[in-house]
């Protein structure tokens, strides 16, 4: 191998190793690329997810909010009690009520004009069955317009009452358990949007890591290759009987000078070659 062959090999080690780290590094920076497009994109979807979800969370934290002062303090709020008391009619307010007045004004004129009819307007049976009709219908009326009418108004109250406490505690209820169930859906989307950026980060780790240790392998193959041609050269030197200090064939004492006593063969430390029947001492 001549000095030129041994340079070329290790230029080609050189050059080899340089292209190998160059592509080692550029493919290891295109797979990085796409992998931060791909976080980038799925960081994007994750702030956009959670603005879909903001609306709920927003209703429901305050709808919770709402519920928690309204069920705060006993006495007030939804826990509120219900303080209106049941209270019958007195006979003189039964008097006054329509009901009773045309019930009473109907059966009299029933009466007096019966009686007119038989010509007993006037008699003391008549003014008896007028008594009896009164208090009978006093009585019948107290019961309906004194009694039976009240409670039915006092419990339709008090219905009212507990339906109003109970559809203010179910609507913010609803939107207390939409914003629950926002939260829910809010933690496991970022949960698993948080694993496929996480597993992104360390495929980018993992590329990074990859292109350093390819691009170090391909510069490390240089030395070696570089010294495998120096080595070459140096050993075909030795032997042709030149070393890196010799100046040609034979110089320097090289390990074939009794090659010289041949014809033919060059001269130790010489410029010719030996003719036949010549010799070189």
């Amino acid at each position: 191998m001549s000095f030129l062959g041994a340079a070329i090999g290790g230029l080609g080690s050189l050059f080899g190793g340089l292209f190998g780290g160059s592509a080692s590094e550029q493919a290891a920076q295109e797979y990085e690329q796409a992998l931060q497009q791909g976080e980038n994109f799925l960081e994007g979807q994750e702030t956009q997810g959670l603005q879909n979800y903001q609306p709920y969370l927003n209703a429901g934290s305050q709808a919770t909010g709402t519920l928690a002062s309204l069920l705060g303090t006993p006495g007030q709020g939804l826990l509120q009690n219900w303080t209106q008391q049941f209270t019958p009619l007195t006979g003189a307010q039964v008097a006054q009520t329509p009901g009773y007045q045309f019930q009473l004004q109907q059966g009299e004129n029933a009466l007096q004009n019966s009686a007119a009819g038989k010509g007993s307007l006037l008699s003391g049976r008549t003014l008896a069955d007028l008594n009896n009709y009164a208090q009978g219908t006093a009585n019948t009326a107290y019961q309906q317009y004194g009694v039976e009418d009240p409670l039915l108004q006092y419990q339709s109250a008090y219905n009212t009452f507990l339906n109003n406490q109970n559809n203010q505690y179910s609507r913010l209820m609803g939107l207390s358990n939409e914003g629950l169930s926002a939260t829910q859906g809010a933690g496991q989307f970022m949960t698993g949007m948080g694993g496929d950026i996480a597993s992104l980060m360390g495929q980018k780790g993992a590329a990074a890591a990859a292109g350093t240790i390819g691009q170090a392998n391909a510069y490390g193959s240089i030395l070696p290759g570089i010294g495998n041609a120096i080595s070459g050269y140096s050993m075909l030197s030795a032997l042709n009987g030149g070393g890196f200090g010799g100046g040609g064939y034979g110089g320097g004492g090289g390990q074939f000078d009794e090659l010289a006593n041949y014809p033919g063969t060059p001269a130790a430390g010489g410029g010719g070659y030996a003719g036949p029947g010549e010799q070189y001492y």
